[in-house]
């Protein structure tokens, strides 16, 4: 989800929030609303996530009526779900995304790895197109958190606004473009122009820029 559609998302079940009891929404819809939100931004073990899961089973166990139970976890909704949008303009998504872009991209390096530990050819062509992908989607990706570029321009050319924003300068610049051909013979399954230590060298290139863009 875009920062947009969590904010919009939010508000809205908010708003199912407030009112008298009967005006509000089944407490456990709105949760499981919450929860959703506050997963995607925080991750499922934040503490964010807990203290509200932790209210949620206080109030269970609490001697009220299910109608004041109802206020107290809708109440509790509310309030985490204000917290994430004041958190959200203050900037925390933008290091929520960069972290899921690393461990995304770091994901692809991995199981290329994984594919060049096997000898076979197909491991080998495997390994080839996770490390042209996890090559160009990082490329991309710098090119849009830190140069602003959003267009699908042609990979050299996003490399090329990338040297001009001073985002890559020698030698990773030169390495960079060394590896247009790279990508382009993955991608057209060319793969009698691939050997292992080119794959393992793209791969190695893709894990620098991670650390030194998105760690």
């Amino acid at each position: 989800m875009t920062k947009e559609q969590i904010l919009e998302r939010s508000e809205r079940l908010r708003a199912l929030c407030v009112g008298q009891v009967d005006q509000r929404a089944d407490a456990q819809h709105v949760l499981t609303g919450a929860l959703t939100l506050m997963i995607a931004v925080y991750g499922e073990d934040s503490q964010q996530v807990k203290s509200l899961l932790k209210r949620r089973d206080e109030i269970a166990v609490a001697k009220a009526t299910h109608y004041v139970q109802k206020v107290w976890l809708t109440d509790a909704v509310s309030g985490a779900l204000a917290n994430l949008e004041d958190e959200i303009g203050a900037g925390l998504l933008s290091t929520v995304e960069r972290r899921v872009t690393s461990d995304v991209l770091n994901d692809l390096v991995r199981l290329a790895r994984v594919a060049l530990d096997e000898t076979t050819e197909g491991a080998k062509n495997v390994a080839a197109v996770l490390a042209a992908a996890a090559y160009e989607d990082t490329i991309r990706r710098i090119a849009k958190e830190h140069a602003g570029v959003i267009e699908r321009d042609r990979l050299d050319v996003v490399i090329d606004r990338l040297k001009t924003a001073g985002l890559l300068v020698s030698p990773q610049l030169g390495i960079a473009l060394s590896y247009l051909s790279f990508r382009n013979h993955a991608l057209h399954a060319e793969w009698d122009k691939i050997d292992r230590s080119s794959v393992t060298s793209v791969l190695g290139f893709v894990q620098e820029l991670l650390l030194k863009h998105f760690s």
